[in-house]
């Protein structure tokens, strides 16, 4: 007869199940097998099948009839208080399973202890007391499954120790399946897969562990020879030599450019001993080139660094959760073959300090998501180092830790193609010759774009060139152009990973920032943005440049990289239309409105209907050199924000910023854009706007064809805004066709007509009480009696302009004015007085940043020089004429003198 407890309970004669009387009976028989001797007391008993009730001797006695009636092959007793049943002990699994147990305990060899507790764990067959009810029978069942998970960890850890891993890895996952949350059976786990090289697998599985259970496993991650030293001190293992590690990864093309950043860190690493730590930090945007240039710089310090170079990829903008200090540092420990005396965190960072102080290792800590991701793992003072490379700026190591921060930017041109030559190889390089141009300025200097493409063309036959640079240039295609399908080498999962840490309103602003038109915007037009919540957007963007996505290329104006911009324009699509639309506005009003403001320095007298700003913060510069240079700073932004205009249909902001913009590109010599922008203008004008404001934009064309030479058309122009004007009773718009055509007449060799259009001009601005106009038409009518020799005359009606425009602030119209008396003094002989008026128009014309006038009115006021028997002088002014046609791009600076002085 066999009884079987470990599992349901069941009683086998001759194999087969013996039924029981009643469940009653088989809970008795239950208690009497795992009881010492068999024997129970009545107390006992109740306590089992009858939790919290009374100890009965009836119904004790009854129970144990039945159990007499269903199992009479075994001697049975109730005694006064007792039940006993006599059984032979190697009948019962439980009494097996001990003895096994026992036998494994003072088993002599390995073998002989795995052996006995594998049949010791075969004498299990289930949950132990499986179905029998009650608190009693619980807390037994309890205690014999405790006793077996302590023998299958026994036997897992007999199974390592006798190189069974992989019975011992398969034993261990039905055992955690079971008892999750042991820690015991957890590091049986971890040694069996160090045992099987399965390395990879253990920081997943702790990681995992520890989420659930909310318990450090770090350390588990302790090496197995540290596991087994008894030795309580903090310190290399006894009798193991000092281990030299060297995890410098590979990196198989040369470093191209980055020499002044590489000379940095290595002064910073192995410079004069200081006594701030030799810590140096990488920053830059994903892709630029941080890993590679700290990599280069350890290999080129590495002699300085005996005891070894340490390199972990912390993952802080992985796709995955970043790494752990724990882990990092044991892992760190392992290799250096030191342990800590104890396992808690402390222990462990003393430890690890313990080790680099008196050692000389270079630490190379890749890809940190923020400060405290770092900082537990810098050394202290000592001979070691480390490089720290993140997409953040880790302004909080600088300052608490002196670390020496270096900011990385994308390669310039020519450094990027020969990066490109070197991935592609000159056999490689040859074929793509004709494409390289654009390789290059569409990876804008971007390591991991040119990488991306360097292969893609080494994998790809010559033919496939142009289709893959075709899909490079296009921003709807470019991103996918630069995709292998990893981030390591997808430059838009790079930018995933950063975008995805952002908080709601950096978001938002990083895809704003995209609907911008760039390529620089200003503080003030980033609270444009949103002009209720400055303090939001100040955080926004202090957030975008700590990730190194935005960035500050002077102070206050604030940029995206191209690729970067390719990205967040990505995300702008995915916006609603009416939001993208309303940033739209506010960015175009903005710059509309400043500009404006900007305009109205260096031509008060311009009329155009603005109307009044809306949410829009509006700036108005101190005098017209501060107008200059505000348009100069904002140029690029605003053409651009022309271009978005007219792509959105949007005529008003068309035509009215390319008008703002004119007076700017005159004086700074950039007629071709002008006349781009203005037929743009006049087209979206001719939708948008009235007839009076059609004038104006042919009158701008005019001016802006008058500025390129060619007078014949700017004549046609001025004709056309005269008609239109006159055609729409616009008194004003037609004076000032006539003057500005008057102007142009006498320029084209027919003073006797400019005479009679600027006549009719200022008849019409006296009426309208115009005093900038009176002014401009009495200059007219001045000049063309100079031309015509009248020299009294033009002298009269010059300084009458100038005393009307004394009392304005028209300091063009005043500057012109002073030229135009000055060319007649200098007819008359009265050289003295022209000089003045040349001096005074010159530094007119300077304090409006006006450079091709004052250019001219220097070479008249060496003429007046020479006149005035002054030759020195007059060669000092030619020397100035021709600096300032040199920045303004002539190349042959004699004959852009001749052709000032021979200008009418």
């Amino acid at each position: 007869m066999e009884f079987r407890v470990l599992g349901p309970v069941v009683t086998l004669r001759a194999g087969l199940p013996v039924g029981m009387n009643s469940t009653k009976a088989l809970e008795l028989l239950a208690v009497l097998l795992l009881a010492p001797g068999h024997r129970a007391s009545h107390v006992g008993v109740t306590r089992y099948l009858w939790p919290g009730e009374d100890s009965n001797p009836n119904r004790i006695r009854q129970c144990f009839h039945q159990l007499r009636q269903s199992l009479p092959d075994i001697a049975q007793r109730n005694e006064r208080g007792f039940c006993q049943i006599q059984a032979d002990p190697r009948s019962i699994d439980y009494v097996r399973f001990q003895e096994f147990r026992r036998v494994a305990e003072v088993a002599d060899s390995a073998g002989a202890r795995l052996t006995a507790l594998r049949s010791a764990l075969g004498e299990w067959r289930g949950t132990p007391l499986e179905d029998l009810p009650g608190e009693g029978f619980a807390q037994k069942r309890a205690e014999l499954t405790a006793e077996l998970r302590e023998v299958t960890a026994a036997c897992i850890l007999a199974e390592l120790e006798c190189g069974e891993a992989h019975a011992a890895l398969d034993r261990v996952g039905s055992a955690l399946s079971r008892w999750p949350e042991s820690e015991r059976l957890l590091e049986l786990n971890v040694r069996a897969l160090r045992a099987l090289g399965r390395y990879d697998q253990i920081e997943p599985l702790l990681t995992h562990w520890e989420h659930r259970f909310s318990r450090s496993t770090v350390h588990l991650l302790l090496a197995d020879e540290a596991e087994e030293q008894d030795c309580a001190i903090a310190g290399p293992w006894p009798g193991a030599a000092r281990s030299i590690p060297r995890q410098l990864p590979s990196q198989p093309v040369e470093l191209v450019g980055r020499q002044s950043q590489l000379e940095r860190l290595v002064e910073t690493l192995v410079g004069p001993k200081t006594s701030r730590p030799r810590v140096a930090v990488l920053t830059g945007m994903p892709g630029v080139g941080k890993t590679f240039l700290a990599v280069r710089a350890a290999a080129r310090v590495e002699r300085s660094f005996p005891d070894g170079i340490l390199y972990a990829d912390l993952g802080g903008f992985s796709p995955g959760e970043p790494e752990r200090h724990g882990p990092v540092l044991i892992r760190f420990l392992n290799d250096l073959k030191v342990r800590p005396a104890t396992t808690t965190m402390d222990g462990i960072v003393s430890a690890y300090r313990t080790a680099l102080a008196d050692r000389a290792v270079l630490l190379i800590l890749d890809n940190a998501r923020d400060d405290d991701h770092a900082r537990l793992l810098l050394p202290g003072p000592g001979a070691s180092a480390a490089i720290v490379t993140s997409r953040r700026q880790l302004h909080g190591l600088a300052i608490k830790e002196g670390a020496d921060l270096v900011d990385l930017a994308p390669l310039d041109r020519q450094d990027a193609t020969e990066l490109l030559r070197r991935r592609l190889g000159e056999n490689r390089m040859r074929t793509a010759v004709p494409f390289v141009g654009d390789v290059v300025e569409h990876c804008a200097g971007v390591p991991l774009a040119l990488g991306i493409m360097a292969a893609r063309i080494a994998q790809r036959p010559p033919q496939a060139l142009a289709g893959m640079v075709r899909e490079l240039r296009q921003e709807s295609t470019r991103l996918r152009a630069l995709d292998l399908g990893s981030e390591d080498v997808s430059v838009r999962l790079s930018l995933a990973a950063s975008h995805k840490l952002l908080s709601a309103p950096a978001e938002k602003l990083l895809w704003q920032l995209a609907v911008h038109p760039g390529p620089t915007v200003s503080w003030a037009a980033l609270r444009a943005l949103e002009p209720r919540d400055a303090v939001g957007v100040n955080d926004a963007v202090d957030e975008l440049m700590r990730l190194s996505l935005v960035t500050e290329p002077v102070f206050e104006r604030y940029s995206l990289h191209d690729l970067i911009r390719v990205y967040a324009a990505e995300l702008a699509a995915r916006q609603d239309e009416p939001e993208r639309s309303r940033v739209v506005a506010r960015v175009l009003s903005f710059l509309l409105h400043n500009a404006w403001a900007c305009d109205r320095k260096l031509d008060p007298g311009r009329r155009l209907p603005m109307g009044e700003p809306q949410n829009v913060e509006v700036v108005v510069p101190a005098d017209a050199a501060a107008a200059m240079s505000w348009f100069e700073a904002e140029y690029s932004t605003l053409t651009a924000a022309v271009r978005l205009a007219e792509e959105r249909g949007l005529d008003r902001y068309t035509w009215l910023l390319s008008m703002v913009l004119v007076t700017f590109q005159w004086r700074s010599g950039r007629n071709l854009d002008a006349l781009k922008y203005l037929t743009s203008a006049l087209a979206a004008a001719g939708r948008a706007a009235g007839p009076a404001d059609v004038a104006m934009v042919h009158r701008m064309l005019a001016g802006t064809h008058r500025g390129l030479g060619n007078l014949a058309q700017a004549t046609r122009e001025l004709r056309s805004a005269v008609r239109v004007s006159e055609d729409a009773g616009d008194v004003p718009g037609a004076a000032m066709g006539r003057q500005i055509l008057g102007v142009l007449l006498r320029e084209s060799g027919a003073p006797n007509e400019a005479l009679e259009h600027s006549t009719v001009a200022l008849s019409a601005f006296e009426q309208l009480g115009d005093l900038l106009g009176q002014g401009a038409a009495l200059n007219g009518i001045g000049s063309a009696h100079f031309d015509l020799g009248r020299y009294e005359e033009g002298l009269e009606h010059c300084l009458r302009s100038l005393t009307l425009l004394d009392s304005t602030d028209d300091l063009n119209g005043r500057a012109h004015a002073l030229f135009s008396s000055g060319r007649i003094r200098v007819a008359r002989g009265e050289h003295r007085a022209a000089i003045a008026d040349f001096e005074q128009a010159r530094g007119l014309y300077r304090l409006l940043t006006y450079r091709s006038r004052e250019a001219r009115t220097l070479v008249s006021l060496a003429d007046a020089l020479r006149g005035a028997g002054r030759p020195r002088e007059a060669e000092e002014a030619i020397e100035c004429a021709r600096a300032l046609l040199g920045e303004l791009g002539e190349r042959d600076l004699e004959a852009a003198v001749d052709r000032l002085r021979r200008l009418p």
